[in-house]
């Protein structure tokens, strides 16, 4: 798609990025917005992250425009032979511009960066009653692999 760069989101971005997140949460009971925080806050911990070795913020941006986002956590490990494990989380593209490849190619670039980082494997969750996007994962060569839980506190 021309015009389209990815790239490592910056603070100028966070709002937009929670715009996006806030668009998801509309639709999806497992992606919480909380509205009482301000900007200032979400800079805080976007600081934070910069400076979490492994983990990558990343955006779609179009034209100038952020039309979306998502998540890339690599980490070290001892088993698989010392090799790392990556994790994609918080895909989303915009509406107006789902359906264009974007998902596709911001979704091959983190594959890419955890072949390239050595990674033996790659996950994402993704809520059971959102089968839309399992497709996308599907066709992307994912393949679910286990019954996951969680504990919410």
């Amino acid at each position: 798609m021309d015009g389209l760069v990815i790239r490592r989101a910056t603070t100028n971005d966070i709002s937009r990025i929670i715009e996006l997140y806030e668009e998801l949460a509309i639709t999806a009971s497992d992606m919480e917005v909380d509205r009482d925080l301000q900007i200032e806050d979400y800079q805080v911990v976007f600081v934070e992250i910069q400076s979490t070795s492994g983990y990558d913020l990343l955006v779609a941006d179009y034209r100038g425009e952020v039309v979306g986002t998502v998540v890339l956590l690599i980490v070290p490990n001892l088993s698989h032979k010392a090799s790392p494990w990556a994790m994609a989380e918080n895909l989303i593209i915009d509406r107006r511009f789902r359906r264009q490849g974007i998902g596709r190619i911001l979704m091959e670039y983190l594959i890419k960066i955890a072949r390239d980082s050595g990674c033996y494997r790659i996950i994402l969750n993704s809520d059971k009653r959102r089968t839309e996007a399992h497709h996308f994962y599907r066709a992307l060569g994912f393949e679910a692999s286990a019954e996951g839980f969680r504990l919410y506190f």
